[in-house]
């Protein structure tokens, strides 16, 4: 799958070729198209969405991939999308799934990459965390210290950050075991796998962004503050699930696409270390 840059690139040079070759009739028809999908008496938002429903039921992947990224420009949410995928799969049928699992996939990738280029601010103030971070690797190889180094780091310049640990995988025992946190003691020092918003993480080694808490059946309450959570499985060089950053917030929904996409490289980082005693 390509990248959202590699993607938006490649359509742009190719899309100039095309014109510059076409004579009237392919003029006409891409610019139809293009004012096609301008607002009118039907919103921009909705005529994205029928044309991604289309582009499913069609099972064109690039023109998947283009709605998508017009559907972040017009501030469609999440679950605006799933109810649209959902009429795709009815129309189209189980022919569609292949489609939907890329287009689910592809949608993580837009809102990242969007989010990155929607807020300067708040990814410099991730590269510079994960520059530290990056350096203090570099120079130790003890990971409970470095483990230390990134929640107290995280802690001091995230301000919605409000707990922040790691909890160890023990994948004999099918535990997780409190490791190194900032923030209100616990109760919460050993986790079952499947237990919870960690470990439903262990257990399927995903991301989990959770906006409100107060919605998930299966959450464990650390603390009456705590209003949403986003929890990063951490993976060795083999790939093994090894541990997990755990992130409370006071904030209702505070955690967006740039937390995760940064959160998630540290923890690739970290992963390094797990196969150095230390």
């Amino acid at each position: 799958m390509k990248s959202i840059e590699e993607f938006i690139l490649e359509r742009e040079i190719l899309n100039e070729k095309t014109l510059n070759f076409g004579q009237k009739n392919i003029k006409r028809f891409f610019n139809l198209d293009w004012n096609t999908y301008k607002e009118g008496a039907l919103d921009k938002k909705t005529k994205e969405l029928l044309g991604l429903v289309s582009s499913m039921v069609l099972r064109c992947d690039d023109c998947i991939n283009y709605h998508l990224i017009e559907c972040f420009k017009a501030g469609i949410k999440d679950e605006e999308l799933e109810e649209t995928f959902s009429i795709a799969l009815i129309v189209g049928g189980s022919i569609v799934i292949p489609h939907l699992r890329r287009a689910v996939a592809q949608w993580e990738a837009v809102k990242e990459y969007f989010a990155l280029e929607m807020n300067p601010a708040k990814r410099d103030v991730f590269q510079k965390i994960y520059s530290e971070i990056e350096k203090t690797i570099v120079q130790e190889k003890d990971k409970n210290k470095v483990m230390r180094f990134i929640v107290e780091i995280l802690d001091k310049e995230i301000e919605y950050y409000d707990w922040t640990g790691f909890y160890i995988a023990e994948p004999q025992s099918k535990k997780l075991i409190l490791g190194e946190y900032v923030g209100e003691p616990t109760e919460h020092i050993g986790i079952s796998y499947g237990e919870g918003i960690c470990g439903q993480a262990a257990e399927t080694n995903e991301t989990f962004l959770v906006p409100d808490v107060s919605l998930q059946s299966n959450y464990l309450s650390c603390s009456l503050k705590t209003k949403s959570e986003i929890v990063v499985p951490v993976f060795n060089v083999k790939k093994e699930f090894v541990a997990e950053l755990d992130i409370d917030s006071h904030d209702l929904n505070p955690f967006d696409a740039i937390d995760k996409y940064f959160l998630e490289k540290i923890c690739n980082l970290l992963g390094q270390l797990f196969l150095i005693k230390g």
